[in-house]
């Protein structure tokens, strides 16, 4: 092998990978369809004579309804994303938001968790998750992470609850489902709303069902990197007309649909948000969507050639995919033990040689200040200090050693699994492992620094 480029050669690889941003005329033409009819929203936030038959009308059904020109609905393209949608994943309810972080705040609103409530939710997750509970002034309790699949540990679960506990909220990390059917089990025998992050699992299925549908409900996002892009926004199916109504209202400045004739259980946590899609970034979204199979498709083609590419290469661990998974993010874990070489050294290596590693979040979720220090709302340490809680809840390093060794120590992420990359750039990452990991000696004696979080 020709000298690594963190020493002076040639690096692998010079031409950057590519966006997950894919788009053709499709997207062009609904935009410009929005574009010429100059309908940029048409939420409308207040009642009207058939408000109570939409707030629990199906979405594709509400697609055609005939409505007036502002709708508390919204728009013609945010009602086509979410009839398209819910065509997709055979959900009767799917209702656009304006991130994931807003869907499952919306979801945790609707399910009725509230001051004092305890939401249980794994350790490693992008912010997002956590922060999500605290919107209505709810107590995260993060638990470790099953090492098979990198999601919330359902065997750890059950020791977490409490009186307070109230929902679990699950995310399907990395495209990797959870092992719901025993997550479903214990929430039934203690009667807690289950809800799914699905961020980074679109398409991905468990036994036969899409993730997202098995819960009470589940969140989707369109963030630039996802699987379905729109820049930013988000998606919450659910079953359950109900629930469907609260993250509607929630979404749609809903204090000001109900009257008086509403009572209190009805009104709860229906405060005024403004979680609303945009008719431009929907129709994005109508577009994407018809692309997610294919997208899909080549992050699943990429990953297992990688794993396969990778499989044999002393001190790696590459996944072991299971029929349905769709990889969102390819991830190896890398035993120093078995080099003698510290992982800092790996990814600084492998990035000189031109592939974009990391090695996962920064810190998991307890690890922020703003978990550590309990401070949130104001400096009183609310919701913690919240007397509807009334508990005693700490957070500190840890509390997880599974997902802490993993992050700290153990993971390795290519993120470029994307289309438009092809087996041609998953060639160039297999060749750079295999350069690098064959040069262990050189790497072990020098001395190199540098920073090992993100890099895309």
């Amino acid at each position: 092998m020709s000298k690594l480029a963190i020493f002076g050669g040639t690096p692998v690889r010079e031409k950057p990978f590519r966006s997950s941003v894919v788009i053709d005329k499709h997207e062009h033409s609904l935009i410009n369809q929005v574009m010429e009819r100059k309908e940029f929203s048409r939420f409308m936030g207040s009642p009207s004579q058939d408000i109570d038959k939409l707030m629990i009308m199906p979405s594709v059904k509400a697609e055609n309804y005939e409505t007036q020109y502002f709708s508390f609905l919204g728009g013609r393209m945010v009602r086509k994303f979410e009839a398209d949608f819910a065509k997709k994943f055979r959900v009767p309810y799917a209702i656009t938001v304006n991130s994931a972080t807003s869907g499952l705040s919306s979801a945790l609103g609707a399910a009725g968790i509230g001051p004092g409530d305890e939401v249980i939710t794994t350790a490693m997750s992008f912010n997002a998750t956590a922060l999500s509970i605290l919107l209505f002034n709810s107590i995260p309790v993060f638990v470790d992470v099953d090492p098979a699949n990198y999601c919330l540990d359902h065997r750890k679960v059950e020791k977490a609850i409490t009186k307070k506990t109230k929902a679990v909220l699950v995310v399907h990390l990395l495209g990797n489902p959870a092992e719901m059917d025993a997550i479903i089990k214990i929430a039934k025998k203690h009667n807690l709303i289950v809800i799914e992050d699905c961020a980074q699992a679109p398409g991905t299925k468990y036994k036969g069902k899409y993730v997202g549908t098995i819960g009470d409900l589940g969140v989707f996002s369109f963030q630039e990197t996802k699987n379905i892009t729109t820049g930013e926004g988000g998606m919450v199916v659910t079953k359950n007309p109900l629930f469907a109504k609260g993250v509607r209202l929630i979404r749609n400045h809903g204090e000001s649909i109900p009257d008086a004739s509403w009572d209190a259980e009805s009104l709860a946590n229906i405060v005024g948000m403004n979680f609303r899609m945009t008719e431009l970034t929907a129709a994005l979204g109508v577009a994407q969507v018809a692309k997610l199979d294919e997208n899909n498709r080549v992050r699943t083609e990429n990953s297992l050639f990688l794993a396969d590419s990778l499989k044999n290469i002393p001190g790696l661990s590459v996944p072991k995919y299971r029929s349905g998974i769709v990889p969102h993010v390819f991830p190896v874990i890398y035993d120093r033990k078995a080099t003698g070489v510290e992982r800092q050294k790996i990814l600084l290596a492998l990035r000189a040689e031109g592939i974009p590693v990391g090695s996962g979040y920064l810190k998991l979720m307890y690890e922020n200040p703003i978990f550590l220090k309990k401070i949130a709302y104001g400096k009183d340490r609310c919701p913690w200090s919240c007397h509807l809680y009334n508990n005693k809840r700490e957070y500190k390093s840890g509390d997880c050693p599974t997902a802490e060794r993993l992050l700290k120590e153990k993971f390795i992420w290519f993120y470029h699994i994307n289309r438009p990359n092809t087996l041609r750039d998953m060639k160039d990452v297999a060749k750079t492992f295999k350069k690098v990991f064959s040069q262990m000696e050189s790497l072990k004696a020098a001395k190199i620094e540098g920073a090992i979080g993100y890099k895309w």
